[in-house]
């Protein structure tokens, strides 16, 4: 065979190649002929492609939404009136009442700008109301009228103790009392003599000086019979106790209202005034310690330093819908070497007594900072081919949606930077929805390419 020969023949079979190529690009769309964009009403008409593989239409800027109605499809009709090619736009049309039974709507507004910190705690009695009962007087335990985890107001009685050290604290108030009212009687008689000329002066001095070292031993022991717990009514009554068995019972009192939260008492113990019996604490408000890292220090302290009221939300697992107001009233002057963290300490309201010491605790502190931002709820934003957007009530019966640009989370909120003006309703709640009916009409019909 001529050279000429397989040249032809090398041709033919290139020539055929480039053509099936060819022809193959152009069934599977990778082959186009004419300008790049595909023109809607005469107009450019960007298209692009979602995480799910669908394509989706660049809509126009916020500002020019209304440029959404100029639009036609390939059904020469507008693209928002069409069932089958709306989607393309983002626009969802929803009727009133669907709308109000699935959806909540909110408004894109200024709010304050706000720094929040999320630290972590444990729960801690408030010591400044946790009280050790101690007894002031030894002896052996005649009977416990108050258990572990009972409540008790403020002098209630918690146990009865015969104690010797009583018995002879008010046998010495008698003596010195009987002392007194001997000195009181001599004193008038011999102020009496002296007046009338009949005594001395020196027998006068010496009556008034052992009736003031009399009042002076009467009120050492009227002292000491109060550190027991007995009141003016009761000294009185001491002369009558001396045989009614009564005499050496030592009554322990609550010293404060609150749940005794340790017991170290039973009947027919022997206790003396070294030992704490019972420990007595006012759940209603209880300390989160908190540790807050050194790097956040700064803007704490910043306004901490103004003297102002700083706030915390506190939550524990244990009741997860449940939110505890806080305060925080101390920031530790050292910081852990170990964990480069700063002591925080917020004084919560407990007064249901869900909080239990020992739990661990999360706080949320918020701080506001100076100037406002545009924001709305987190909920309302979704995600979708790694561009973040809103739902945005347009007119009557349609929502739109549109991209934004998100700044920092603060809370509830997100801080908007570009995308929808402050006024504008949105999705708040719901959203997940109206996203996945797009995402639905992708999958079934629509305008064909």
């Amino acid at each position: 065979m001529s050279i000429s020969k397989k040249m032809n023949q090398i041709g033919t079979v290139f020539s055929v190649f480039i053509i099936l190529t060819g022809a193959i690009l152009w069934l599977t769309g990778n082959l186009h002929f004419g300008p790049a964009q595909e023109m809607v009403s005469g107009r450019p008409h960007n298209k692009d492609a979602d995480e799910h593989g669908y394509e989706i239409t660049e809509l126009p800027e916020s500002n020019n939404i209304s440029a959404l109605e100029n639009l036609t499809c390939e059904h020469k009709i507008r693209t928002i009136d069409c069932d089958n090619c709306r989607f393309e736009l983002g626009v969802i049309k929803l009727q009133p009442s669907v709308a109000n039974a699935l959806i909540e709507t909110a408004i894109v507004q200024n709010v304050e700008r706000i720094e929040t910190l999320k630290l972590t705690g444990q729960v801690q009695l408030d010591k400044t109301r946790v009280v050790d009962v101690v007894p002031v007087g030894g002896g052996q335990v005649e009977r416990v009228a108050k258990l572990l985890g009972q409540q008790v107001t403020e002098g209630e009685v918690l146990a009865f103790i015969h104690s010797a050290d009583l018995g002879q604290a008010k046998a010495q108030f008698l003596e010195v009392q009987a002392k007194l009212e001997l000195a009181t009687s001599t004193f008038e008689r011999e102020k009496e003599l002296y007046e009338k000329k009949v005594s001395s002066k020196a027998d006068y001095l010496s009556s008034l000086n052992e009736l003031k070292a009399a009042q002076a031993y009467y009120a050492a022991a009227e002292r000491r019979l109060s550190l027991f717990g007995l009141d003016a009514e009761q000294v009185e009554a001491i002369k009558d106790e001396k045989d009614n068995g009564h005499f050496a019972e030592l009554v322990l009192r609550a010293p404060q209202a609150g749940t005794i939260i340790a017991q170290n008492i039973s009947a027919g113990a022997l206790v003396d005034t070294t030992k704490s019996l019972y420990t007595i604490a006012d759940l209603s408000i209880v300390w989160v310690w908190c540790d807050l890292y050194e790097k956040d220090l700064s803007l704490f302290h910043e306004w901490t330093s103004t003297g102002q009221t700083v706030l915390a939300k506190v939550r524990v697992k244990s009741f997860a819908d449940s939110v505890f107001e806080g305060v925080v009233d101390l920031v530790d002057s050292q910081v852990d070497e170990q964990t480069r963290t700063i002591k925080v300490r917020v004084q919560v309201k407990n007064e249901e007594r869900k909080l239990k010491s020992g739990m661990f605790a999360e706080a949320e502190i918020t701080m506001p900072l100076e100037g406002n931002i545009t924001a709305v709820p987190s909920t309302a934003i979704l995600s979708d081919g790694g561009k973040t957007f809103v739902f945005q009530h347009w007119k009557d019966d349609l929502w739109v949606r549109r991209d934004v640009r998100i700044g920092k989370h603060q809370g509830h909120f997100v801080e908007i930077l570009k995308g929808v003006p402050e006024g504008t309703t949105v999705v708040a709640r719901g959203a997940f929805m109206l996203k996945g009916d797009i995402l639905r009409e992708k999958m079934g019909a629509g305008c064909a390419d």
